[in-house]
């Protein structure tokens, strides 16, 4: 029997409904983790409402949630509601019952979307905050994901970040939430631990970890 239940979420997209319908299906989870694209700023006019809108969606759960800003966010102004609802983890470190968790949001692509940081922020962000991490369950989410894996092809290739691959093939994560490719869902290995792409909400896609001593990780539909 598993201590926590944990929600891995990611690329949203402002759709309220099918996020709404996961949280009913799984409204017994103690934690959600979300890597990203919460709002988007390219589909909707009014990108902070409809941001506004999605993090009430979680509030209302009266449960710990933290997420990151995707490429689609606008930066200062999603960080900026984060911490207004006490759910950031962009360059943070959050500690919860039996895991610790740190994240970083935006990704590269070729488009010029709103949030595109470098892969030198990225990994010397995680860098610093990883020194600062405890002993015991390790957990990234970052919305780019690392190069290389069955979690970032798109097109017959490979685009995850090759810095972020060399980053945590050297760190003793147990788990990484990622997301961005939204055609990409799936689970792999790197280093010692799991990475998991769970699939866009947008979709109808999530992911489930279990974490006590160990983490077991399962991807599910709508």
């Amino acid at each position: 029997m598993f201590d926590m239940k944990v929600l891995l979420l990611t690329d949203i997209h402002g759709n309220i409904e099918k996020l709404e319908r996961i949280i009913y299906r799984e409204d017994d989870f103690n934690v959600a983790l979300c890597a990203g694209d919460i709002s988007d700023a390219r589909r909707f006019e009014d990108y902070e409402k409809r941001l506004k809108r999605i993090l009430k969606v979680f509030d209302k759960q009266r449960k710990l949630t933290k997420l990151v800003p995707g490429n689609m966010d606008v930066e200062e102004v999603c960080i900026k509601n984060l911490i207004d609802y006490r759910m950031n983890l962009h360059k943070n470190i959050c500690s919860f019952d039996n895991f610790e968790a740190v994240g970083f949001g935006g990704g590269q692509t070729p488009f010029d979307t709103p949030f595109e940081p470098s892969e030198d922020e990225l990994v010397n962000t995680l860098e610093t905050l990883y020194e600062r991490m405890n002993d015991g369950i390790k957990v990234a989410v970052t919305h780019q994901p690392p190069y290389g894996l069955n979690v970032d092809i798109t097109g017959g290739k490979h685009v995850g970040s090759q810095k972020l691959r060399k980053f945590f093939e050297n760190k003793d994560f147990d788990l990484i939430l990622t997301g961005h490719i939204h055609e990409c869902r799936g689970i792999d290995k790197i280093g010692n631990g799991k990475i998991i792409n769970p699939g866009s909400v947008d979709e109808g896609n999530y992911g489930i970890a279990y974490i006590d001593e160990e983490v077991e990780v399962e991807l599910k539909s709508l």
